[in-house]
């Protein structure tokens, strides 16, 4: 009895590993491989903008209506729709409207403490390791601000097409 169970769980092994291996031969069975880390998030070192620095684009209300005359005529929704559509959206947005407050203090204190801790950061380095420290520094700023600009330009065209 136990020599059979165990020829039996054998074989059951054997053909779930044959199985799997043809499965992974096919390579539609896997899925894609993660992006990598640089491409999803910024670099943990990257500098803060300095407060002056202009931000990126926002969504404001102009490119709001523009999406949402957009959307409205690609569902081809009637006039009744649009005007539930745009009580929705105007609803949803006086709730957040006190979120959004909240965030804007959240973000705000947390830049403060970023501050900060760069400036204790850098009050424990020698003159050598600051100017060291300042030349890093650099590349990393000039290059995400380029980045962003460039997105931003990118977004612009792409708005314009449509």
């Amino acid at each position: 009895m136990k020599k059979t169970l165990l020829a039996l769980l054998c074989a059951t092994s054997m053909l779930g590993g044959i199985s799997m291996s043809y499965a992974a031969e096919d390579g539609d069975m896997l899925p894609p491989p993660p992006p990598p880390a640089e491409d999803v998030l910024p670099p943990h070192d990257a500098p803060l903008p300095p407060k002056d620095a202009p931000r990126p684009h926002k969504f404001d209300k102009k490119d709001m209506k523009k999406f949402e005359k957009r959307m409205a005529e690609k569902l081809n929704l009637t006039e009744e729709q649009k005007a539930q559509a745009e009580k929705i959206n105007e609803e949803g947005r006086e709730k957040m409207k006190p979120l959004m407050e909240q965030m804007k203090e959240i973000r705000k204190q947390m830049d403060e403490i970023r501050q900060a801790n760069m400036e204790q950061f850098e009050a424990i380095l020698t003159p050598e390791q600051k100017t060291a420290f300042d030349n890093m520094k650099k590349p990393h700023h000039d290059k995400d601000w380029k980045d962003r600009k460039d997105k931003k330009k990118k977004h612009h065209k792409k708005d314009l097409k449509d």
